[in-house]
């Protein structure tokens, strides 16, 4: 399977940075104590039952491969892939549940090999959106951001349950 980059930088307080960094140290946790429970801040987020949610969300068992670091200095938390390997489809619905004040959210794919061929995805409210059109992107944002009416919260709840261990 070829090496994938993922570019996304996000301007944030360290409290909203905090949310992903708990997320991954969570999933971290994980997997070396199936019994880890994610840190109480994550309840104002996910609801009552947040490891649930989360899990179910990530597609647990399988990796995040997503890595964020917060620089204080300029305000951006900046996310990549590790090793190549994104988990994309848990990101836009946990940047729906981590930053639904933000959105819209763009970022970009690409194939680590061939930069040219970026696929960028638009996480808003209403829908995903994925383009190979990077100057479409602005546009977009935009137009998504006049639309909406403000911040509001959106609740989704895994439709799949857990995979149990004797799964």
């Amino acid at each position: 399977m070829p090496s994938h980059t993922l570019s996304l930088e996000l301007a944030c307080t360290p409290e909203e940075a905090a949310r992903f960094a708990a997320v991954e140290l969570f999933l971290a946790d994980l997997a070396s104590d199936p019994a880890a429970q994610p840190p109480g801040e994550l309840d104002a987020v996910f609801g009552a039952k947040a490891r649930e949610t989360i899990l179910g969300l990530v597609g647990h068992p399988e990796p995040l491969g997503i890595t964020c670091r917060y620089d204080r200095d300029t305000g951006v938390l900046t996310l990549w892939a590790i090793n190549g390997r994104p988990n994309l489809a848990a990101l836009p619905v946990l940047l729906l549940w981590l930053y639904p004040e933000k959105l819209p959210i763009a970022y970009s794919v690409h194939v680590t090999e061939r930069p040219e061929l970026a696929v960028w995805t638009i996480v808003s409210l209403p829908r995903i959106e994925i383009t190979q059109h990077a100057g479409e992107v602005l546009a977009r944002l935009e137009v998504l951001r006049a639309a909406a009416p403000g911040p509001r919260r959106i609740d989704l709840v895994p439709t799949r349950p857990l995979p149990r261990a004797d799964d």
